[in-house]
């Protein structure tokens, strides 16, 4: 269980990057971005399903051809 305790590589942007291999998982991965104002994180998901979840503040989201 060790060997999940990360510290992060950043304080703005992406700061943490779990992945299934890095993690000895099959499947699930994260990453984690700590976003300013006016800053912006962006990347192909390819075939993976992806879950955002917003732990505080307001953003504008662009998924799939929408907008919420």
């Amino acid at each position: 269980m060790s060997t999940l305790l990360r510290r992060p590589f950043g304080t703005s942007g992406e700061v943490h990057r779990i992945t299934p291999g890095n993690a000895g998982w099959r499947y699930v991965g994260f990453a984690l971005h700590r976003l300013r104002a006016g800053q912006s994180a962006a990347g192909a998901t390819g075939d993976r399903e992806v879950i955002l979840v917003m732990v505080e503040g307001k953003a504008q989201i662009r998924a799939a051809g929408q907008d919420w």
